[in-house]
């Protein structure tokens, strides 16, 4: 009975130990997280009335920390106006995106032509 026991608890932990990651291992979930959607590769521009509309109060952000993340990394920004740390309506954040390709889900596809979406190429 012992044995048995301490098989399924070596077992158990073996099994933790060599756990693969999700992809998601980025998200900080103490902060507050926005969704952008890119539908064709290029450089993208978030104006203070576009964050107005999605209604995000910017009057008590300070620019200096806005963050933008692709593909689960922290894409590099441009933010024009942040040196007096507030976020005023000429301002804008401005950084490049690419669009969603498959990319995460390609090693269940093996190839582009196995995806079930048939626009998406890889």
């Amino acid at each position: 009975m012992i044995k048995k026991v301490l098989f399924s608890l070596g077992v158990f932990i073996m099994t933790l130990a060599s756990a693969q990651s999700f992809g998601n291992e980025w998200i900080d979930y103490s902060q507050k997280y926005y969704e952008i959607k890119v539908v064709e590769n290029g450089i993208y521009r978030i104006s203070f009335a576009n964050l107005i509309s999605a209604g995000i109060s910017v009057n008590s952000i300070d620019p200096r920390i806005f963050q933008v993340f692709g593909r689960g990394k922290q894409v590099a920004i441009f933010i024009q106006g942040e040196l007096d740390n507030s976020f005023d309506p000429s301002d804008y954040i401005e950084f490049y995106a690419e669009k969603n390709d498959g990319w995460l889900d390609e090693e269940l596809y093996k190839g582009s032509s196995n995806h079930p979406n048939p626009f998406i190429t890889v």
